[in-house]
């Protein structure tokens, strides 16, 4: 596979089945005044470019900027800016997307926001990067995705140990993003879902030879989701009760 590449203000990535789509995706983001991702300018067979958003993507280990309540208060605005303008992209009956839909469809998913896949300035989130995994669903896919990544809700090494601590900021996401009541209700099924399904895309792609998805096996992926599904399904209720 082609690696990622930046030249100046454009980023050239590999590009995928899915790529015109999610090419489509982004134009009509630009067009509906939503710049905070990035914008198509080519796509080839092999590659795509498309526009460089300034900041630094909040990697692991997290910065102190990434772990504060700022960087997860406007990142949970940012998806709720983005599910807004996506729910407005009229799906074609042509359009490929890379994860199948999910029933029911309000918007466009970005099928793996995380802090990984946001761009900061400082303690400010102001991008969302790599849209390859976006698919038509409903806004819950997303915001589960999110609070157990900000959360996050992991027995993994994070800054934020604490299940207290972990709990307040999974509320503070929902509360900034504004998420409905019945969605905030099924929560943690959302989370459980996405976690199981992350789980077995991981297992069938590695055993189908990709490379990428056989390392995540054996850097031990596969374990710690199943891990932090049992550690979300101990403390189910009082998520439930946090969120609500």
């Amino acid at each position: 596979m082609e690696r990622i590449t930046r030249a100046e203000d454009r980023v050239h990535r590999p590009a995928g089945p899915w790529t015109p789509t999610v090419h489509r995706l982004l134009a009509h983001l630009h067009e509906r005044g939503f710049v905070e991702a990035p914008e198509p300018i080519a796509l080839g067979a092999a590659l795509e470019t498309v526009s460089f958003i300034p900041g630094l993507a909040g990697e692991y280990p997290w910065t102190d900027d990434v772990a504060s309540e700022a960087a997860l208060v406007t990142a949970a605005r940012l998806l709720r800016n983005y599910h807004d303008a996506a729910a407005t992209y009229a799906v074609a009956a042509d359009d490929v997307w890379s994860q199948a839909d999910r029933a029911p469809v309000e918007t466009i998913c970005h099928g793996d926001f995380a802090p990984y896949n946001c761009v900061f300035d400082g303690r400010a989130a102001v991008g969302i990067i790599d849209f390859d995994t976006a698919h038509p669903g409903p806004r819950v896919w997303d915001v589960a995705s999110a609070v157990y990544r900000f959360a996050p809700l992991t027995t993994g090494d994070t800054p934020v140990t604490r299940l207290d601590d972990q709990l307040a900021r999974a509320a503070e996401f929902c509360r900034a993003y504004d998420l409905d009541a019945s969605s905030r209700a099924g929560l943690v099924e959302a989370v459980v879902a996405g976690l199981v399904a992350l789980v077995t895309t991981i297992e069938s792609e590695a055993a189908a030879g990709d490379p990428k998805f056989a390392r995540d096996l054996a850097a031990g992926h596969a374990e710690l989701y199943r891990a932090d599904v049992a550690y979300i399904e101990h403390h189910a209720d009082a998520i439930r009760h946090a969120v609500a």
